[in-house]
């Protein structure tokens, strides 16, 4: 996969998300993750200029800033590559279950998944407690080469991605 979206939309609790394709991760995160949930927010509650304008300026701003082709790289100076992520990824969304009787393990549920940017997950996952440092370290030894580029913008990215 070579686009950012999903083939078809998901949901994230009770907001439904678009996931059309696109070839920037910095356009999908702006429209169809932040600019959703505006939208989804004023079609429940009306509109709020405050916020709107807000949700704007941070599309405007903070996104490109963080996020734009050729800024945010893999930790190689490569463009940063779709991947699928569960896209609501917390400890709510975690247990330990069986299919058809078989083995105990553990198992993650109510997705809202998308191909996205590898880090996104930290987000959400930040929002709400986290799985420890344990679990970042892990990941971050499985994850080729590491965090993104650049690193000194890592912990700015993953607060962009709990919006």
């Amino acid at each position: 996969m070579k686009v950012f979206g999903f083939p078809v939309s998901t949901c994230c609790g009770a907001t439904p998300q678009s996931n059309e394709y696109t070839a920037s991760w910095a356009e999908f995160y702006g429209k169809y993750r932040l600019q959703g949930v505006l939208a989804a927010a004023e079609k429940k509650n009306g509109h709020d200029s405050d916020l709107s304008r807000l949700v704007d300026t941070t599309v405007s701003k903070v996104v490109p800033a963080l996020l734009a082709d050729g800024h945010l790289t893999s930790s190689s100076g490569q463009k940063i590559k779709p991947v699928v992520v569960h896209g609501d990824l917390w400890s709510g969304n975690h247990g330990r279950g069986s299919i058809d009787g078989g083995a105990i393990e553990e198992v993650v549920y109510d997705p809202s998944s998308s191909y996205a940017h590898s880090e996104f997950e930290f987000g959400i996952m930040r929002m709400f407690g986290g799985f420890g440092a344990g679990f970042e370290n892990e990941y971050f030894k499985l994850k080729e080469g590491g965090k993104d580029l650049p690193v000194e913008e890592w912990e700015d990215r993953v607060r962009l991605y709990e919006l």
